[in-house]
C-alpha cells in the first residue's frame, strides 16, 4: 500500500508539473505573439530632423586646403515608411552670400536643395528604401557631408 500512494503521489506530482508547463508554454507563445505582431505592425511616424551649417574653427581652409564647413549632423537614422521632414538651415552671414545645399545623389532620394546665407527651407520625403546613403554640400567636400540611414521597419 505504502509504495502504490508513493507512485499515486509521484503520478500526481507529475501531472501537476506538466499542467503549470503548458501553461508557462502557452503563455510565452501568446506573449511571443503580442510581440511579433506589434513589430510587424510598425506604424511609420514623421521624422522632424533640424540641420544647420557649422564652420570647424580648427581647418585652416587655406593651410589645409579643404573648406572647413560641415552639417550640424553627421548621421540621420529613420525607419524605412518614415516621413522624413529636415528643416535645413544656412547659417552664414548674408553679405558672405556662401550657399550651400543638402544633395542625396543616390536615385532612391535623388534630393539637391541650395540655400543662399540666412536661407532656411523644409526638404520632405519618404524613406521608401532601406540603407545608408550619403548627403553633402556640393559646395564644400570633402568635409561637409553626412549619412541617411534607413533602418527596416521590421527590427
Amino acid at each position: 500500500m505504502v509504495n502504490s500512494f508513493a507512485l499515486w503521489g509521484i503520478s500526481i506530482a507529475a501531472i501537476v508539473i506538466a499542467v503549470i508547463g503548458l501553461v508557462i508554454g502557452i503563455t510565452f507563445m501568446d506573449e511571443l505573439e503580442d510581440f511579433t505582431e506589434s513589430e510587424e505592425s510598425y506604424v511609420p511616424q514623421t521624422r522632424e530632423i533640424y540641420l544647420f551649417t557649422e564652420v570647424d574653427e580648427h581647418i585652416d581652409e587655406e593651410k589645409m586646403a579643404i573648406p572647413p564647413d560641415m552639417f550640424s549632423q553627421d548621421t540621420i537614422v529613420v525607419k524605412q515608411g518614415d516621413r522624413v521632414k529636415i528643416h535645413f538651415y544656412n547659417l552664414e552671414p548674408i553679405e558672405s552670400q556662401e550657399h550651400h545645399t543638402f544633395t542625396i545623389n543616390d536615385p532612391a532620394y535623388k534630393i539637391h536643395n541650395d540655400i543662399n546665407a540666412e536661407e532656411n527651407t523644409v526638404i520632405e520625403f519618404t524613406a521608401s528604401k532601406e540603407g545608408v546613403f550619403d548627403y553633402l554640400c556640393t559646395y564644400h567636400q570633402p568635409t561637409m557631408r553626412g549619412e541617411l540611414v534607413v533602418l527596416p521597419s521590421d527590427d
